[in-house]
């Protein structure tokens, strides 16, 4: 076998390679390998690889171990270092461009900074509590009985919890008397479906005798200061009750937010109770590993077992199968995931909800600036390669490689990135609270600077720095040598213009859309404002809490009666736009149908202080003890019954309980003009409130007033206080309340304006920089047409016309996208306005064509003015 089939001993090999010096480690290596050869001949083999071994460990000294220099990854961070030395230099030599770059960037991170806040808030409803996936509730509305039964019947459901509420209650603390609003009654087991801390007070027992009652945390210390709250006692709607445990507030992201929580009166309440009635609000948690399909249809199988026979009983059936056969609606208690309910159910979230769609659009929004911003970077990037082609050539000749530009040019990028996000930081906080007026909510310092919220914030910046910084990393690292510094790269490729031209049209059509849809957005609002609704709702003031006025009712409103500025005075149990619930009532055909009407309860004055009209029959009277078996219907309820003649006919809500259709109401909204009208029956209360016996249901006094509205408030107030002592004195305008409605669209609206100016400002910033640079390409080529006779008139013209041509482009495209996006928004109205009117196309289109105008002309006019010599002596 010859002496070069072997091999020496690899672990001294490699340890030779790992620390000897590269420059000696060929030298060394082969001397190693000659030797092993010779003494294989000459000592054997055994001998020849323990020599190798002693060999490589004599050469282990301070002269042929690797230095720092040998060390790969530090000469990386040299080079690194290199990079943000020229990326440094650069920005400042460009920094006109730089700062354009930094602002642009800087003001759509901020802005998508504060919209992902909102974002990831509005998306974090409610997943804080403790098995937040099991937890569910039973239809919106459910009848008192179901958490109690369901739990019973069904052994997949953990625990279940009613609620009812929000109210507003008076309390007594001493001499002093107030209200406090977010009041709710609850059972006991609360805090085993929601997480609640608990700050004082037994969570097992805090609820579990009537009169009992949970503060918040907030509220505790307004009422008791620092001193402890659990046993002591206070007045609330006049009843003496004993405050069991204090509790941490509410974080913001849930939907249930409570200041204090009464027990139920009586545990009674758990098993009486219609299973028609719908007065409670119910949640169910399902044990773990418990399907909820299975659940689901469970609770189908107890909706029949327990309504059904009702049911059937109501609408005339032998039995609940027979109603279904005949077309009945199949009765259920939805599984709702309460995840869900903020933005996907937003009615069910006592007040609190959001809109889905919101978190759509917004997000669309956010992507839609920072796409603006990374095209202006991009464009000037690119636009700039003219300017440092020979640089690109001279690097290549000096022996850089295109990696190493590369390199270059993404580490200035991810610089403009990290300036920009420094910026963004402190603008954002320069704004938050603007934005949480406009978002209606509290986000403060710390949610902005929150460690996760900032890690969010990096990554979006290295994300906007690699993507922004990758085009003109490839583009101007591609630079042939030779044609770089000839100058012939710094003429671009057509393919560059062309990018350069598409992104700035697609910026324009970005803008143009945001401005159609506000402009829609808007128009929709000025469009319901000015709708009629059916009633006067001018000059209508609303009393609440009539129901503390008790057997002073009729006094009270008698002497309210007597002021001169008041023309109309009536009582009711809701007030329009405030709510009102829906009573199921059914024909007296012989097939008879049901339908779920609105409810309402008024005195015979009623129809004139809303000055609503009759359109048939005869209104209620007083004089008529029998009209309180009477009904007054709209004309929608009218529509539903399906007849011309309508007057005399009966509905019945069973057992004997009948009633007589007496007159027709013209159509009114009482609601949000999102919904149409919907049947509504109205029923008589006497003048003194009462609807039976012992049921009073006169919650509201309206009262419609001539003129002096301050004058009349004020006597009105005195005159509540001169009547009850203990109640304090409430009231709105019924205009103003139905204006409240609209809250959520007016703010939609505002948030989008201000989407669109920050769209329209960053845009602009990257266009009066494009127009600068392209002008200054264009110096000499305006100075030649200047000498030819080209007037400066004709060069601004045709200099904005290249400009406009791009803003007809971005209309184009964004035009049709606004129809179809903004129709599909208008479908949540009943009431819309006309998509088809082409003014709302037009004026945003035209509208974004000045505002290019503007930007670019200053660049144009200034050089169309220039004095053509300097440009043509520096040929």
């Amino acid at each position: 076998m010859s002496p070069f089939d072997h091999e020496p001993p690899q672990w001294a090999l490699k340890f030779l390679r790992f620390y000897c010096k590269p420059r000696a480690l060929e030298i060394i290596e082969g001397d190693a390998y000659e030797l092993f050869y010779k003494r294989i001949e000459n000592e054997g083999l055994k001998t020849a690889r323990k020599r190798f071994s002693w060999d490589v460990l004599k050469f282990f000294r301070l002269r042929y171990i690797k230095g720092l220099e040998d060390i790969e990854t530090l000469n990386n961070i040299i080079m690194v270092k290199n990079y943000i030395k020229i990326s440094f230099r650069s920005l400042v030599k460009q920094r006109f461009y730089s700062l354009i770059n930094i602002g642009g960037l800087a003001i759509g991170l901020a802005a998508c900074l504060l919209i992902a806040m909102y974002v990831s808030h509005e998306l974090s409803y409610d997943k804080y509590h403790d098995g937040a996936d099991r937890i569910y509730r039973l239809n919106g509305n459910s009848p008192a009985r179901l958490a109690i039964q369901s739990k019973t019947d069904i052994p997949e459901i953990e625990e279940t919890l009613r609620i009812q509420g929000p109210f507003d209650q008076t309390f007594k603390v001493g001499d002093k008397v107030f209200k406090e609003t977010n009041g709710f009654n609850a059972d006991s087991t609360f805090h085993k479906i929601f997480t609640v801390d608990f700050i004082e007070g037994n969570p097992e027992e805090a609820l579990t005798e009537p009169n009992a009652m949970v503060l918040s945390q907030t509220l505790a210390n307004k009422l008791f200061g620092y001193e402890s709250a659990v046993g002591k006692t206070i007045q609330v709607d006049g009843e003496n009750t004993l405050v069991t445990g204090v509790v941490a507030d509410p974080p913001q992201n849930t939907h249930w937010k409570y200041n204090f929580i009464n027990s139920y009166p009586k545990e009674s309440w758990v098993l009486v109770g219609n299973w028609t009635a719908n007065n409670f609000k119910t949640y169910a948690k399902i044990e773990k590993g418990s399907e909820p399909e299975v659940v689901q249809e469970k609770l189908k199988e107890l909706a029949a077992e327990y309504q059904g026979p009702l049911i059937a009983k109501y609408s005339g059936h032998a039995s609940y199968e027979d109603y279904l056969a005949s077309g009945g609606r199949e009765r259920n208690f939805g599984m709702i995931p309460m995840t869900a309910i903020h933005l996907e159910y937003p009615d069910f979230s006592f007040g609190s909800g959001g809109d889905i769609n919101n978190v759509y659009v917004f997000s669309a929004i956010a992507i839609f600036i920072l796409i603006i911003a990374c095209i202006n970077f991009m464009n000037l990037s690119t636009a700039r390669s003219a300017m440092r082609s020979k640089e690109v050539g001279m690097r290549k000749v000096l022996g850089s490689r295109r990696r190493q530009l590369i390199n270059q040019f993404l580490v200035e990028s991810m610089m403009v990135s990290l300036f920009s996000m420094v910026l963004a930081l402190g603008l954002s906080a320069l704004l938050l609270n603007g934005f949480n007026l406009l978002a209606n909510r509290t986000f403060n310092f710390q949610d902005l600077f929150d460690g996760v919220v900032l890690l969010q914030l990096f990554g979006l910046v290295l994300i906007v720095g690699l993507l922004a910084g990758s085009y003109p990393a490839f583009v101007l690292s591609n630079f042939k040598p030779v044609k770089a510094l000839k100058g012939d790269a710094t003429q671009g490729g057509k393919g560059s213009a062309i990018l350069r031209k598409g992104l700035v049209a697609f910026q324009f059509a970005i803008s143009i859309f945001l401005i159609v849809s506000t402009t829609v957005v808007f128009q929709q609002l000025k469009f319901l404002s000015n709708q009629k609704l059916g009633f006067d709702a001018s000059q209508v003031m609303v009393v609440k809490n009539a129901n503390s006025l008790d057997q002073k009712r009729e006094t009270f409103k008698t002497r309210l009666a007597q002021f001169p500025s008041v023309e109309n005075v009536s009582m009711s149990n809701s007030y329009i736009s405030g709510g009102m619930s829906d009573w199921t009532y059914q024909t007296m055909e012989d097939n008879p149908r049901s339908y779920g009407f609105i409810n309402l309860f008024v005195t015979d004055t009623y129809l004139e202080t809303m000055g609503l009209n009759l359109t048939e029959g005869r209104n209620f009277t007083n004089q008529l003890v029998t009209d309180t078996a009477n009904v007054l219907i709209n004309e929608a309820a009218k529509r539903w019954l399906g007849g011309d003649k309508v007057i005399g006919q009966k509905l019945t809500r069973g057992d004997g309980e009948d009633y007589t259709v007496i007159g027709v109401v013209n159509d009114f909204n009482f609601e949000s003009l999102k919904r149409d009208v919907e049947p509504m029956i109205l029923r008589m209360m006497g003048k003194d409130g009462r609807l039976e016996e012992d049921w009073y249901s006169a919650n509201y006094i309206s009262i419609r007033i001539s003129d002096n509205y301050l004058e009349t408030v004020g006597r009105v107030e005195d005159l509540w206080k001169e009547t009850v002592s203990d109640e304090p004195f409430e009231y709105i305008f019924l205009d103003e309340s139905f204006n409240a409605l609209y809250e959520n669209e007016q703010r939609f609206g505002k948030l989008f304006s201000a989407s669109s100016g920050l769209a329209i400002i960053i845009a602009c910033l990257g266009l009066f920089a494009l127009a600068a640079f392209t002008l200054e390409r264009r110096y000499k080529e305006i100075a030649v047409r200047k000498v030819l006779g080209a007037s400066v008139k004709s060069i601004t013209l045709m200099i904005l016309k290249s400009f406009t041509q791009l803003v007809v482009l971005g209309a184009i495209v964004a035009i049709p996208v606004g129809y179809m996006v903004m129709q599909d928004w208008l479908q949540e109205f009943a009431y819309q306005i006309s998509l088809n009117n082409p003014l709302i196309w037009v004026i945003p289109a035209l509208f974004v064509a000045i505002i290019a105008w503007l930007t670019v002309s200053f660049q144009s006019v200034r050089t169309a003015t220039a004095n053509p010599i300097k440009a043509l002596r520096s040929e």
